[in-house]
C-alpha cells in the first residue's frame, strides 16, 4: 500500500514522506505510482521557459530508506523480545570471537535497537497526546517511564562485564553511541510529552512533574557521568556542541536504514536515437534538395550553389526542430532518471521519476474535479501553470525479506522541495485595507497576502487509485502552513 505525510520542513521547504509497504507477501513485485500535479498561479512566472528540469531537479532532494520495524515498548519490555535476542547472541558471538564480521554483526544490531526504540517512544508519545481522560493519561505515562527504564537497564546491564572473563571483551564503541542515541531521543519526545500533558491535564500537572524529575534526576547523573552529551541553560558553547553530537549520532544509528542508491538518466539511449534519427531525417532533406537541383541544372551551376546553400540552412534547423520535438515527446512519455536500489549490495528494487509542465487538456477529469472542489467560485480561480510530478517504486518483497532477520514492511522516501523560486515574483507579505470607523474616519489594517499551491496527489497500487489534497499557503516569507483537504 501507498501512503504519504506532508508537512512543512522549515521556512522554504516541503516534507513529503511517502511510505511503500509491500503487504501482501503473495506478489514477489510490488509496483507502486506516484503522480503529482501541482497548479501554481500565473502571477508567479513559474512556467515552462522560467522553470526547466535542472531547476526543478535541483531544488528537489529525496532519500530513501526502510520502513522501521515495528515495535511497541509494551513488547521491548517482554522477556522474549526479538530484538534484544538478536543483540544478545551478537554481543555472545562477539565476545567468543572479536572478527570483523561479528563486529559488524553486533553494531548492526545495536543499530536496529536504537531505531525500534525511536520508534517506539514516536507512537508511545502520539498516544499520549491524543489520549484526553487525566487518569488514563497519568497511567501511561507511568508506565511509559517504566518501559523506558526498563529497557534503557536492559541495554546497559547486557555490556556490563559478568566475569573476570567478560572484562577482557570491551564493550564496542557503538553501544556507547547507541546508549547515547537513545537517551537524547528519550528526552527529546518526552519533553514534547511534559507540554502536551501540562497543558491539557492540569489536575495531574503535579504528578507529572514529579515522574518526569524522578526519572530525569538520575539519568542526567548517568549521562554526565559517561560524558554523554547533555544540554545546559544558558551554555551556548556546550548546546552547539550537543546539537553536532546528536547529529553525528543519529547519522550512525540510522545508516543502517537509508539504501544504497544510484541514480541514472532514463533517457540517454532513447534520446541519442531519437537525435540521431533526427539528424538523418534532415539530412535527407538537403540530399533530395541537392540531386533535384544537380539533375535539373547540372553541376558547377548558379542555381545549384543557391539551393544548396538554402538546403544546408534548412537542413539546421529541421534538425534542430525535431530534437527539439523529440525531447518533448520522449520528457512527456519516459520518466527523466532511474534509481537502483541496493541493501547490502543485493538489487532490491528501483525507483523512476519524471517532471513536466502539462497542459490543462492532458489532466484526468477526476484531477480537474478535485482542483475546483471547495471552491467558492471557480471563476475567481486565476489562471495557473501546471506541473506534473511522476514517481514510480518497484519493490521485490521476497528479496528484501531474505537479507535481514528483520520483517521491513518496506521503504520510506523522503522528498523534499525547496520553494524559494516559487517565491521570487510575490508582491509584500502584508497589504494595507482601509477599515471604515463610525467617526467618519478610515483605519489601515496590515493584512497577510498568501497565495495559494494546491497539491493533487494521484496513487495506484495492484490497480487501486485514490487521491489527496494539499494547500500550501506561502507568501515571500516562505511557507506558512499545509493543509490537507
Amino acid at each position: 500500500m501507498l501512503n504519504i505525510e506532508t508537512k512543512k520542513h522549515d521556512q522554504f521547504t516541503l516534507e513529503m514522506k511517502v511510505g511503500y509497504s509491500h503487504g501482501d507477501q503473495r506478489f514477489p513485485v510490488s509496483d507502486f505510482v506516484m503522480n503529482t500535479w501541482v497548479f501554481i498561479p500565473d502571477s508567479l512566472y513559474i512556467n515552462q521557459k522560467t522553470y526547466t528540469k535542472s531547476d526543478f531537479y535541483r531544488d528537489t532532494r529525496s532519500h530513501i530508506r526502510l520502513m522501521t520495524p515495528i515495535y511497541s515498548l509494551h513488547e521491548l519490555v517482554e522477556a522474549d523480545c526479538p530484538p534484544f535476542q538478536l543483540l544478545a547472541a551478537s554481543w555472545e558471538n562477539y565476545r567468543r570471537d572479536a572478527s570483523l564480521e561479528n563486529r559488524k554483526e553486533l553494531e548492526h544490531q545495536l543499530k536496529m535497537l536504537g531505531n525500534i526504540v525511536r520508534s517506539a517512544l514516536r507512537s508511545r508519545g502520539r498516544a499520549l497526546a491524543l489520549e484526553k481522560d487525566s487518569g488514563r493519561a497519568l497511567s501511561l505515562l507511568t508506565e511509559t517511564f517504566q518501559d523506558i527504564a526498563f529497557v534503557q537497564s536492559r541495554l546497559r546491564t547486557l555490556f556490563l562485564p559478568k566475569s573476570q572473563t567478560d572484562a577482557s571483551v570491551e564493550a564496542p564503541s557503538a553501544f556507547r553511541k547507541t546508549d547515547a542515541y537513545i537517551a537524547c531521543t528519550v528526552a527529546f519526545y518526552l519533553s514534547k510529552v511534559s507540554t502536551v500533558m501540562k497543558e491539557h491535564h492540569r489536575p495531574i500537572r503535579e504528578a507529572v512533574q514529579n515522574l518526569f524529575v524522578s526519572y530525569f534526576e538520575p539519568e542526567q547523573e548517568y549521562l554526565t557521568a559517561q560524558g554523554y552529551p547533555v544540554p545546559m541553560l544558558r551554555d551556548k558553547l556546550r548546546n552547539q556542541e550537543y546539537l553536532k553530537q546528536m547529529s553525528a549520532l543519529r547519522r550512525f544509528v540510522e545508516s543502517d536504514l537509508y539504501l544504497f542508491v544510484r541514480k541514472k538518466n532514463n533517457t540517454f539511449l532513447a534520446q541519442q536515437i531519437l537525435f540521431m534519427l533526427a539528424a538523418g531525417l534532415s539530412m535527407i532533406f538537403a540530399t533530395i534538395v541537392s540531386f533535384s537541383f544537380q539533375q535539373t541544372y547540372g553541376n558547377f551551376t548558379r542555381p545549384l550553389f543557391i539551393a544548396l546553400v538554402v538546403s544546408y540552412m534548412f537542413k539546421d534547423r529541421i534538425k534542430d526542430f525535431l530534437r527539439y520535438w523529440f525531447a518533448n515527446k520522449l520528457g512527456s512519455k519516459y520518466y527523466d532518471y532511474r534509481t537502483k536500489l541496493d541493501m547490502r549490495g543485493k538489487y532490491i528494487g528501483q525507483g523512476k521519476e519524471g517532471f513536466d509542465f502539462v497542459n490543462e487538456t492532458r489532466i484526468p477529469e477526476e484531477v480537474k474535479n478535485l482542483r475546483m472542489q471547495g471552491e467558492e467560485d471557480p471563476d475567481s480561480v486565476p489562471p495557473e501553470s501546471i506541473l506534473l510530478y511522476r514517481r514510480r517504486m518497484i519493490l521485490f518483497g521476497r528479496r528484501l525479506s531474505r537479507l535481514s532477520r528483520y520483517a521491513f514492511p518496506g521503504v520510506n522516501e523522503i522528498i523534499r522541495i525547496n520553494l524559494k523560486d516559487f517565491l521570487r515574483r510575490m508582491d509584500n507579505p502584508h497589504t494595507g485595507v482601509p477599515v471604515f470607523q463610525k467617526t467618519g474616519d478610515f483605519q489601515e489594517v496590515q493584512v497577510e497576502r498568501l497565495y495559494h499551491l494546491v497539491f493533487i496527489v494521484q496513487f495506484s497500487y495492484q490497480g487501486h487509485i485514490y487521491y489527496k489534497r494539499y494547500r500550501l499557503e506561502v507568501n515571500r516569507r516562505g511557507l506558512k502552513q499545509v493543509r490537507e483537504w
